[in-house]
């Protein structure tokens, strides 16, 4: 069992029984995997580990958190680089040392994977996608080759490929190392509340016309739960923005704080639901505009969606992106620059009880039917090729994209070493 040779965070990923962990990358590794009669199970890669893929029963698995975990920062260009092993919370708190920041997402448990499947962060409005950072990266593709790219500045040879490596590389081979921009770290404006259904919705029509330094995030189960993040960038900031989360709606627990990093952020849960260990779970990240008019329409669906839930661990919550159609410049395979909100859902059941695993995969994909006239596009965060709806996941997540992406899979990755792209 993969328990038996690392920890991972992810539940699903801890109970594996997989054939084996390897724990460094170079041509050798790719000699083996062609050479085993077991390649036709796709190569999986572990970084923070907290993916229901970070391991999988049948399958061999990158383990890169013992190997990769060098950080360095270059004072004059104030430019990062990290190997493939370091969590996002470790950046964080290795660049508050410099007194820079990134905008890493919700959890700090999170690896370098977080960055190459965009990056959604509560500073992602302002500051664009965590992908939106990068400069150079570093790995190998699923052939075996090596390869270093730096960020195109015109449509070149490598264009393609940092576009596809951008969004999409857990399909076409494995990163070990990657440069990005880094911010000045300024304090964080937090606000939580626990919140009515009413207030929801009032909540998130605010939160529709908010400056871009401003983000909203909620997630609901057995109670809901928000959490608004602000970035002040001059002095006056500070006051308006504080004075757009005291009129916000709430019923309890509200607080407003200022706290000095992403990693000091409260947890955005429900209590212990989330880390139940005797839970297998997935999740699903879905797309969309701003509700407007449709906002009493959504939350109706989610209404009846939660009241139906065959697990007190699953629920829906949702991310603020705001749209960061301004940050032109850039081609990555995250093509929904005009999103405003990622709803995703959990779906969780007892390990390894069959049964209630497929009521909630069922539960699942009533609440991704019912939710895709507002949210039409998927985030990749978590890929599920051993799903019957991975194809359409692909297809919702790159559109006219996904044919030209295939197209570098057969280059890069021809015997499929890394997860299908169809």
């Amino acid at each position: 069992m993969i328990k038996d040779l690392i920890t991972l965070q992810n539940q699903n990923s801890k109970d594996s029984d997989v054939l084996g962990v390897f724990e460094t990358v170079n041509p050798e590794l790719f000699k083996f995997l062609k050479s085993s009669e077991d390649t036709s199970n796709p190569f999986l890669v572990s970084s923070g580990g907290t993916t229901s893929r970070a391991a999988a029963d049948k399958h061999w698995i990158l383990n890169l958190r013992k190997n990769y975990q060098n950080i360095s920062l270059d004072l004059d260009k104030k430019h990062v680089e990290i190997e493939a092993g370091v969590t996002m919370g470790e950046l964080s708190d290795f660049l508050k040392k410099h007194k820079r920041t990134f905008p890493i997402g919700l959890s700090g448990k999170t690896g370098i994977g977080y960055i190459l499947t965009g990056g959604i962060s509560p500073l992602s409005r302002n500051r664009g996608l965590a992908i939106d950072q990068i400069i150079e990266i570093k790995g190998f593709w699923g052939n075996g080759k090596e390869f270093h790219l730096l960020r195109p500045t015109t449509q070149k040879e490598s264009y393609l490929e940092w576009k596809a490596l951008c969004g999409a590389a857990i399909f076409l081979g494995i990163i070990t190392k990657v440069k990005l921009k880094t911010q000045p770290l300024r304090p964080l404006l937090s606000w939580t509340a626990n919140l009515s259904f009413s207030q929801l919705s009032e909540c998130i029509n605010q939160a529709e016309s908010w400056p871009n330094s401003l983000s909203f995030q909620w997630i609901y189960g057995e109670d809901i739960f928000a959490h608004a993040i602000g970035e002040p960038i001059i002095t006056d900031d500070e006051s308006s923005l504080i004075n757009l989360l005291e009129r916000l709606p709430y019923s309890r627990n509200r607080t407003i704080n200022k706290i000095h990093d992403m990693n000091s952020l409260p947890n955005l849960s429900l209590g212990n639901h989330k880390n139940n260990n005797s839970n297998h779970s997935e999740v699903l990240g879905l797309l969309g505009p701003a509700w407007q008019k449709n906002n009493p329409q959504v939350l109706k669906i989610i209404q009846d969606l939660i009241n139906k839930r065959p697990n007190k661990s699953c629920y829906i919550a949702s991310q603020q992106l705001g749209g960061i159609t301004h940050l032109t410049d850039l081609d990555t395979s995250f093509i929904h620059r005009e999103a405003i909100w990622k709803p995703w859902i959990n779906g969780a059941w007892d390990a390894y009880d069959q049964s209630k695993r497929k009521l909630t995969l069922k539960w699942m994909e009533e609440a991704w039917n019912n939710l895709e006239f507002i949210c039409p596009g998927v985030h990749l965060a978590q890929i599920h090729p051993h799903l019957p709806w991975h194809k359409r996941e692909l297809s919702s997540a790159f559109k006219d994209w996904l044919p030209t992406l295939q197209d570098l899979k057969c280059i890069h990755d021809p015997r499929n070493l890394m997860p299908p792209l169809k």
